[in-house]
């Protein structure tokens, strides 16, 4: 009952994904005097996630290449996000590692095309700013995490893995950002993770206990996906987002202070604190267009870890025929052999 279920799921999204990729006029291309206009997924669009997304289409990045990106549709996180990009008819979206493996291991016909983030940043996890018992790993008792399967549930046992200490704690689900810090405030937990948006908003309240970067380098949060119909049908389209988004993140590199701003104004967020996420963002080299096979085979560890089963066939789910030149399009294993 359970494997017929899931099949019907993906006829279903099956077919919202064709609907996606037949949208519009299959004969266009994407041309800087006829550009192609779409909308694009992005998970967590208030956080880091967005930034590159947010300067491209506001650069002209994208245009330049004969892609419009109207809307920056926000997902709810996960396989939200993902359900946002296939139901709403957008082509293209960042979305969440583990989600895109989930949809795939039920035969769901999501490709990747792209990287996305591929470090640790954004997955630190704070105590309140007195707590004098909690100041390092070692002291952490309980976890706070947002949802079960999620990234930051991994976190919890990657991190005292990479450190040589026991993984044994309790770790409980906030169900949120808000709630894991109400978590926080009422002593229920030791720790619990908070984006840098709302970390950066509230440096005296609350302090960093663990930052993942001292333990874990490469991990791939989010890739970038299609649908493999609208990547047939729209190669050129691919190529130009593609080649826009590294472009953005290039810029951002040079440019922290304006990126910053227009970040900013995105989140209503105050620009001191948008320029320090910004700056972390650059300094820890999250964004990358290209494949990293470290990052890949990190996020998948931590998939595992939440939930994920079976072996990832990183030839069929990824594809890095549509990449921009310089980026890497190099897999933890080796195709066409």
């Amino acid at each position: 009952m359970r494997r017929s279920l899931r099949a019907r799921a993906a006829v279903v999204i099956s077919s919202l994904l064709v609907l996606a990729g037949c949208s519009g006029n299959e004969s266009q291309k994407a041309d800087p005097k006829n550009p192609v206009t779409i909308d694009v997924a992005v998970l967590a669009a208030t956080e880091f996630y967005v930034v590159p997304w947010l300067v491209g289409q506001q650069r002209g990045f994208f245009a330049d290449r004969g892609v419009v990106v109207k809307n920056i549709v926000a997902g709810s996180g996960g396989s939200a996000t993902l359900r946002t990009q296939l139901s709403g008819g957008m082509p293209i979206g960042e979305i969440g590692y583990k989600s895109v493996l989930d949809a795939w291991s039920e035969d769901i016909p999501v490709l990747t095309v792209g990287g996305g983030a591929q470090g640790p940043y954004g997955g630190d996890f704070y105590a309140l700013a007195d707590n004098d018992r909690v100041n390092e790993l070692r002291d952490i008792e309980k976890w706070a995490y947002t949802n079960p399967g999620s990234s930051v549930y991994a976190l919890s046992f990657l991190l005292p893995k990479a450190a040589g200490l026991p993984t044994k704690a309790e770790r409980i689900a906030a169900g949120g950002v808000g709630e894991g810090a109400a978590l926080l405030e009422a002593g229920t937990v030791d720790v619990a993770w908070l984006p840098p948006s709302l970390a950066s908003r509230n440096t005296g309240k609350f302090k960093k206990v663990v930052s993942t970067g001292e333990y874990i380098t490469d991990f791939q949060q989010s890739v970038i996906t299609t649908s493999p119909e609208y990547a047939k049908e729209h190669p050129d389209v691919v190529r130009g987002v593609l080649a826009g988004w590294q472009e953005a993140t290039q810029w951002i590199a040079q440019n922290p202070e304006a990126a910053a701003k227009i970040y900013a104004e995105h989140v209503d967020l105050p620009v001191k604190s948008a320029t320090s996420v910004v700056k972390g963002a650059i300094e820890s080299k999250v964004w990358n267009v290209g494949f990293n096979p470290a990052a890949l085979k990190r996020g998948t560890e931590a998939a595992v870890v939440s939930g994920f089963e079976g072996d990832v066939e990183y030839c069929e789910l990824m594809d890095g025929s549509y990449l921009p030149g310089g980026a890497s399009t190099e897999l933890p294993t080796k195709c066409g052999a």
